[in-house]
């Protein structure tokens, strides 16, 4: 695999990724966990790059609204997890940039998600703790909140916290596509089964995996037709590992520790399913995962980049991976391609 980096931009503390996309244009957004900016780079104007905000952050993440241009996100989610003053924002695309408002005071909130449904937008808020002393205090465990999302009056209506509460309640990843998400916690990985595909026609909750769990995906690496469950281990671990897809067995585990997991995802690159992982401390590399001659082998992205979150897509037969170098204080854009 060729890796080569084509952009790179300074953003200090870069922190959440997005993509945002539809008929006539194509964004990939970044913003800062710190007191720093939102940039949007014009993926059809050779990535020309748009200030969304200055001097805000403090962003966990960017969630689109499906079918428009337009996203969420967290602001203000500092000083490091003690994120009390923490607040949801709506960006109204323009056609050009984006108007930002406030929707509401949501403290710790960390991810999130806007969901599609036979009811409409669905609501899913996942809050890494509902209170802090300190910033290390973690005896108010994080809650799941659930409701609608009224796009028009830009409210979220019914909003309930689900009876479940999670201690680090980390992380979060949709597969819209078949009505669920995962949700990673100390006590483990839960799915949350969305209404419209539940047996209760309610959100539903159950634990698949009991051993702490800080981000998790899913992709068929081996093409088996069965899912390997990709995860760091431990909170903000040291543990990267795949999983069967039922979780009782340990199919792969990175040789050395890889300290502060964080950069994780999953999908189709150049024709093959791949995994992307990055962390944050020693090393601080990010690799892709994929399988070659009936082995899993990794290529290096890059070195000592210490990714906060990435995310990788396709465009024009070109294969990218869009990565928040937060140790760098760099957003980077990398193109690769078979030797």
């Amino acid at each position: 695999m060729h890796i080569q980096k084509i952009l790179s931009h300074p953003l200090e503390a870069c922190y959440a990724v997005c993509r945002l996309t539809d008929t006539e244009h194509d964004f990939l957004l970044v913003a800062s966990e710190v007191d720093d900016a939102c940039y949007a780079f014009d993926v059809h104007h050779d990535f020309k790059r748009i200030v969304v905000w200055e001097r805000v952050g403090g962003t966990m993440s960017l969630i689109p609204i499906p079918g428009t241009m337009d996203f969420i996100a967290t602001q203000r989610f500092y000083p490091g997890f003690d994120a009390s003053r923490c607040q949801l924002v709506y960006a109204r695309f323009t056609g050009e940039t984006w108007e930002v408002e406030k929707l509401m005071d949501f403290p710790y909130l960390h991810r999130f998600d806007v969901i599609e449904s036979s009811a409409g937008l669905l609501f899913v808020g996942c809050t890494i703790a509902n209170s802090k002393a300190f910033v290390e205090d973690w005896s108010d465990k994080g809650a799941i909140f659930v409701g609608r999302f009224d796009a028009h009056k830009r409210q979220l209506l019914d909003l309930r916290a689900l009876p479940l509460r999670l201690l680090k309640n980390h992380g979060y990843y949709a597969v819209h596509e078949e009505g669920y998400s995962l949700i990673t916690s100390v006590e483990g990985i839960f799915k949350l089964t969305y209404p419209d595909k539940s047996d209760t026609k309610d959100w539903r909750l159950d634990q698949l995996f009991s051993e702490e769990t800080s981000d998790v995906v899913s992709v068929d690496l081996n093409g088996d037709g069965q899912k390997e469950q990709v995860i760091i281990q431990g909170f903000h671990g040291d543990g990267f590992r795949i999983l069967s897809e039922d979780f009782s067995q340990e199919l792969y585990r990175h040789p050395e520790r890889t300290p502060f997991g964080h950069a994780l995802w999953a999908g189709e690159l150049l024709g093959e399913q791949v995994a992307v992982f990055g962390y944050r401390s020693d090393q601080a590399d990010l690799y892709l995962y994929r399988f070659e001659e009936g082995k899993l082998v990794y290529d290096v992205v890059d070195e000592g980049n210490a990714s906060s979150n990435c995310l990788a897509f396709e465009k024009e037969g070109r294969a990218y991976i869009f990565s928040a170098n937060n140790g760098r204080g760099e957003v980077a854009l990398y193109e690769l391609s078979h030797h």
